[in-house]
């Protein structure tokens, strides 16, 4: 019994010692809308994103292997609005590929507008979204995306739900001082429920462009 307790008081010790995987002590220079995966400890971004159906704005703070992101999101197809605060995580850093995990929680309100969706419908909601970011660092002026996105917008009516995961690549340039330009598209699919209705599900994508401006 006290070998067992030995053993499993050593595994706890390693495990609340263990840190993520980071084979360089680097940090990558490119980008600030959505590279890098993790933006380095004490780096400040802001930008700007344009897109069908998606615009919006957003900030984003690096600390130590943690990343700090807020953003507001309008819908153009759903006439729908969206705030969402979050965290990232460092997973893997090796060399010039960065891989993030994160979490985060939003509220969105949709309008139920029907112009260009005739499947949508209105509610307000609590929105959690789970992510994974992998970006690549080709050249000093290019970053390569990978990027997996999971929301999931429970409407306070209850009953009612929907559910979009999508996966995304592209890229980020750099533009020159602080500024970067980011190019991404994505496909996946749509899965919503209406009160008291049935579930619909059907393909789901979008194309995004954003601006950023880092502040090293």
């Amino acid at each position: 019994t006290l070998r067992v307790t030995m053993i499993l008081f050593a595994i706890c010790s390693a495990l609340a010692n263990a840190t993520p995987i980071d084979l360089t002590a680097g940090a990558a220079s490119v980008g600030g809308v959505s590279a890098p995966a993790l933006l380095p400890a004490g780096s400040t971004a802001i930008y700007g994103l344009v897109g069908a159906p998606d615009i919006g704005i957003g900030y984003r703070q690096g600390f130590e292997r943690i990343e700090f992101e807020a953003k507001v999101l309008g819908n153009l197809f759903e006439l729908s609005m969206l705030a969402e605060a979050g965290i990232k995580f460092q997973l893997i850093n090796a060399d010039r590929f960065l891989l993030a995990p994160g979490l985060a929680v939003g509220f969105k309100f949709n309008s139920g507008s029907r112009y260009f969706d005739r499947s949508n419908f209105g509610y307000t909601a609590v929105r959690p979204r789970l992510s994974l970011t992998a970006t690549y660092e080709f050249s000093e002026i290019v970053q390569g995306l990978a990027l997996l996105e999971v929301p999931w917008a429970i409407t306070f009516a209850g009953g009612s739900s929907q559910f979009t995961p999508t996966i995304g690549a592209g890229a980020e340039f750099h533009l020159g001082g602080h500024l970067s330009l980011m190019a991404t598209g994505h496909f996946g699919a749509d899965a919503m429920k209406e009160p008291l209705g049935a579930t619909i599900v059907r393909p789901a994508g979008a194309i995004r462009l954003g601006i950023g401006y880092r502040f090293f």
